[in-house]
């Protein structure tokens, strides 16, 4: 007797429909992620390496969070990344034994992990009250007519329009014309074209990715889609910044992963690999090409890309060989380049520790949080309001990490939890961000657990969920308003296409 066949996601499948699928994977991954993570403490340990203590509580933390949403989640796993990513932007750094971290004493390492496990846990028990507080929402949405109408076939075409959409605007924008549209908008225009295109390109990606992800897009179509997220990438990167593709990454691989109930290992292998080794060039690249009086968030043009690539893909490879005709200048800044480098929040948690503790520079009181709601304020309604990382900004001025004139050109990282210990001390700033952040994550989960995973809602949820799986390196200023400006062109965009309705899926005929 065969198997039952998987059914596909539809206009009736449910964002709690997808959660059981990441129970399972939650629950098989336990005991063996559990093992490694004892054996790597045990190597740090037995080598005297430092925040091998420390690394533990790390993963003691992440092991609760786990367990309580495989326990008792029932819709958007949130909760769960969330922790994952604290837990490699954290102990990661040590488990590689990173320079930065190291730097500092084993006191100083120890109060930073301990900080980290007060924070997994005020977010674990902030989100297990708010899911006894809150309740799921009724099974109301605004769904899409055309799904109503042509089921899945006006939903793939949907998907393949706003891919194309997006995939146009890049052409455009490389060929010097989508400047020419932009002069005739209004000031401060230009950053909510980019929010719309961006916001189409994801929504468009995820869409036909879901479909790939459970086998129901033709191989030629499937060709078409890895032809246009490929261009788009290729596009949108060339002005040496990650970030866009990395977001067409994270969504199509989160699309694969929800079609299929399976991680996409091959997809994501092929990306992360590709993304580091471009990585590793692009500071050097930055520096050639990067002119501070030039924005550089302009895309290059369409025929000088090539080049830039084959450029891009020569500096990275002189990283690596670190030959005598090296362009990096030493070891070091090789070492600084790569993903394991980047991905290091500790570091900043550590460095606001010892400034608060050993100079005495006074705490912030919640004033970054302060500049979130004029930094919601569309900038075509107010061209002069500060600046999105204005946050960012303020904690590297405060607590000396940067002047003011230096941060024009570049932008120093932090993340929520340095930046909620540099406003509230000690403890308190990772109990104040764990329950609040937590207790967020619990109402996002029970308000999106009965709609569509195909709605207006649905794209929403998604939206935020990409938003928040990317933050590591975020301040809650530059968090919030970059979900935000997502979420405003997700609903201008389907707002013409949808109607109120109450979902249920039809019974099964019994004939």
């Amino acid at each position: 007797m065969s198997s039952p066949q998987r059914r596909g996601i539809d206009r009736f499948t449910l964002t709690s429909d997808l959660a059981p699928g990441v129970k399972q994977l939650i629950l098989r991954s336990l005991l063996p992620t559990g093992l490694i993570f004892a054996v790597l403490t045990l190597s740090l340990a037995v080598s005297h390496s430092s925040g091998a203590v420390g690394f533990a509580f790390m993963g003691i933390g992440t092991y609760i969070v786990l367990s309580l949403w495989a326990r008792y989640g029932i819709g958007l796993p949130l909760l769960p990344v969330i922790a994952i990513q604290h837990l490699f932007t954290y102990a990661l750094p040590i488990a590689v034994q990173n320079e930065t971290v190291l730097a500092y004493s084993d006191a100083t390492l120890l109060h930073g992990s301990i900080e980290v496990l007060v924070f997994l846990l005020a977010l674990g028990g902030g989100w297990r009250f708010g899911m006894q507080v809150f309740s799921p929402s009724p099974p109301m949405a605004y769904s899409l007519y055309i799904l109503a109408e042509e089921g899945s076939a006006g939903l793939r075409r949907i998907g393949y329009g706003l891919i194309g959409v997006t995939s146009i605007c890049y052409l455009l924008q490389a060929l010097g014309l989508l400047n020419l549209v932009i002069d005739f908008l209004p000031s401060g225009s230009e950053s909510v074209v980019n929010a719309l295109v961006s916001g189409a390109g994801m929504c468009g990606f995820f869409v036909i990715a879901l479909g790939i992800g459970s086998g129901e897009i033709p191989l030629y179509r499937t060709g078409l889609f890895w032809g246009l997220f490929l261009f788009d990438c290729l596009v949108s990167a060339s002005a040496l910044l990650l970030s866009a593709p990395t977001s067409f990454v994270a969504t199509v691989a989160i699309g694969l992963f929800w079609g299929s109930e399976r991680i996409p290992w091959k997809f994501l292998t092929v990306v992360v690999a590709i993304l580091g080794f471009l990585n590793l060039g692009k500071y050097e690249m930055r520096e050639r090409y990067w002119d501070p009086l030039v924005d550089y968030t302009n895309t290059l043009p369409l025929s000088q890309i090539p080049a830039r690539y084959a450029e891009w893909a020569d500096t990275s490879l002189t990283v690596i060989s670190s030959g005598e005709n090296s362009a990096i200048k030493d070891q070091k800044k090789k070492k600084d380049n790569s993903i394991l480098a980047r991905v290091n929040n500790l570091q900043n948690l550590l460095y606001v520790m010892d400034a608060v503790e050993t100079d005495h520079i006074p705490l912030l009181l919640g004033s970054t949080y302060t500049l979130i709601p004029p930094l919601l304020i569309p900038r075509i309604l107010w061209p002069d309001k500060p600046r999105t990382h204005e946050g960012q900004v303020m904690l590297n001025v405060h607590f000396g990490r940067q002047d003011l004139i230096s941060s024009y050109r570049t932008y120093i990282a932090w993340g929520l939890l340095p930046e909620a210990y540099g406003n509230f001390g000690s403890f308190w700033g990772s109990i104040v961000l764990g329950v609040v952040l937590g207790g967020f994550i619990a109402w996002v989960e029970n308000a999106s657990a009965n709609k569509p995973v195909l709605s207006m809602e649905g794209f929403l949820v998604f939206t935020l969920f990409l938003n928040m799986a990317a933050s590591f390196e975020m301040v809650a200023s530059v968090l919030i308003t970059s979900i935000f400006q997502s979420l405003i062109p997700v609903v201008i965009a389907c707002m013409p296409f949808v109607y109120r309705n109450y979902v249920r899926r039809p019974e099964p005929d019994a004939s």
